[in-house]
């Protein structure tokens, strides 16, 4: 299982959201690269930036912290965030990130997904709330369902799902294992978990399901899990 931890960027600030809640915005540093840069002290090799300002206006607004981290960071970086056309994942593969996520274009324009085919390392951002994916910045629910996107993402060769519980973002209040273990039970595509994770037994349970990575945020930022101990959950 693949640790990856969370460095979510609005106005140039490391900062977290409740429930994906613009209005619930807590500020936890003024410096994302100094952030960063300690993560990568204690052995953190693997993260997961989202550019909040990008979801919420559908264009990129943090690609200049995104090409500064890529470059202080030798690991693996998957990159989420107003990710709306051929030309921004380009613009990523070609800065260097390993994984670039997509959500709302796949599930508005059918022929996205299938126009990426031929690019590597795209992951489908599966946002659920009450049984339903979500889009817009989770303001707004699909007209596609569940079922129909992962069909697409199969046959469109995503390389993972990033599967987030709504209800449980931003919240430790523990991962929805059911809503995880349904989705893998709907496709073959590997699954990195997100949302909710508080304490090393919550990595200990996503481990014993089988996926492929799970996403740390608040957790580690409010020290309820040290780095290091979560580091010991991830694969050699």
């Amino acid at each position: 299982m693949r640790v990856i931890l969370a460095l979510d960027l609005l106005e140039g600030k490391c900062v977290r959201l409740e429930r994906g809640d613009f209005r619930k915005v807590k500020v936890y540093s003024e410096d994302p690269l100094l952030v960063i840069e300690e993560m990568v002290k204690k052995g953190a090799k693997d993260f997961h930036i989202v550019d909040l300002d990008g979801a919420r206006y559908g264009v990129p607004r943090n690609f200049d912290y995104v090409k500064k981290i890529r470059e202080r960071v030798d690991g693996y970086i998957q990159v989420g965030g107003g990710i709306r056309d051929k030309e921004t994942v380009k613009m990523y593969t070609e800065l260097g990130i390993d994984g670039v996520v997509v959500g709302t274009k796949a599930y508005t324009d059918p022929d996205f997904l299938p126009s990426l085919k031929d690019s590597k390392g795209i992951i489908l951002s599966v946002d659920v709330l009450n049984g339903k994916p979500m889009v817009m910045g989770w303001v707004k629910e699909a007209e596609i369902d569940l079922l129909q996107i992962l069909k697409l993402a199969e046959e469109s060769s995503v390389s993972a799902l990033l599967v987030t519980a709504i209800e449980r973002d931003g919240t430790m209040s523990g991962p929805d294992l059911d809503v995880l273990k349904e989705i893998m039970s709907m496709t073959r595509i590997p699954v990195i978990a997100s949302g909710g994770v508080a304490t090393l037994k919550d990595l200990e349970s996503l481990k014993n399901i089988g996926v492929e990575g799970v996403i740390l945020g608040r957790a580690i930022y409010e020290k309820k899990i040290e780095v290091e101990d979560a580091l010991k959950f991830g694969k050699e």
